[in-house]
């Protein structure tokens, strides 16, 4: 903070000024680092092995299976969804979408570092992405999948370019400091069972234009209005949490009871 101006340095050594700084940068936020060092995310106690693969990559079979419907499975200590999105670039034709799938999976956190170790030896924090499987955690993931899942679904898996996320929980305290703010996965998680991410993030931006409005520098900002709206979505994001802590534990996912998979 320089007075009432925000400096914001890059990595590569790039500063920009401004009157107020929005973090939205994600998970593993650079903004909330320094806004609130206390809050950390903590591991859920499984990961999401994902996967978006064109509808023509995929034999036909499976299409008929996959089309038109939402697939489920599960199992204790794992779950499998899976429907279709449109393609690229917004396509709803068939044979131009995509079939996008989720399989979570309890997974011990010791085995988190293997896994988010890619072939290229970079290892990842937080997202692990497509064609960094190692052909050993692939042969794992394979048998697993042949192990617990429908052959069709197994099939899926095989075909598909997998990534792999960990599901982490993260609880800040705070979203506003002077004139800088955190929204979206920068400002709190919620589990992927909510299918919440994006709307919240959504309601965090929408709320805070109102906050905002009619706010031109170099006048006061407006204070109160930014700490109703952070206090408005902290308990937003505080009941979101909770529904997808929830919506886990009735899948075994995350919990000491659930099935442990892909062991060191």
């Amino acid at each position: 903070m320089e007075g009432h101006d925000v400096a914001a340095t890059f990595a590569n050594g790039h500063t920009a000024h401004g009157n107020f700084l929005v973090g939205a940068d994600g998970i593993g936020s650079t903004t909330r680092a320094l806004l609130d060092p206390a809050t950390a995310t903590t591991y859920a106690g499984y990961v999401a092995w994902r996967g978006l693969e064109p509808e023509s990559a995929l034999p036909d079979d499976l299409l008929d299976l996959l089309s038109d419907r939402f697939t489920f499975f599960g199992a204790n200590g794992m779950q499998l969804l899976c429907y279709l999105v449109p393609g690229p670039n917004g396509e709803l034709a068939e044979g131009a979408r995509r079939v996008n799938w989720v399989w979570y999976v309890n997974t011990a956190e010791e085995n988190l570092p293997r896994l988010l170790t890619g072939r290229s030896g970079r290892r990842y924090a937080h997202f692990l992405p497509p064609g960094e499987l190692t052909p050993e955690i692939t042969t794992e993931l394979l048998a697993l999948a042949t192990d617990s899942l429908p052959p069709q679904l197994t099939t899926l898996v095989r075909l598909s370019h997998v990534f792999m996320q960990p599901v982490l929980d993260l609880s800040p305290r705070r979203m506003v400091a002077d004139h800088a703010v955190l929204m979206g996965d920068a400002a709190g998680t919620v589990r992927p069972h909510t299918a919440s991410g994006t709307s919240k993030a959504f309601g965090d931006a929408a709320g805070l234009a109102s906050a905002l409005d009619g706010w031109a520098p170099p006048e006061r900002l407006p204070t109160r209005r930014l700490e109703d709206w952070e206090a408005q979505r902290l308990a937003h994001l505080v009941t979101l949490a909770a529904m997808g802590m929830r919506l886990a534990s009735n899948s075994s996912l995350g919990t000491t009871i659930g099935r442990q998979f892909l062991g060191a």
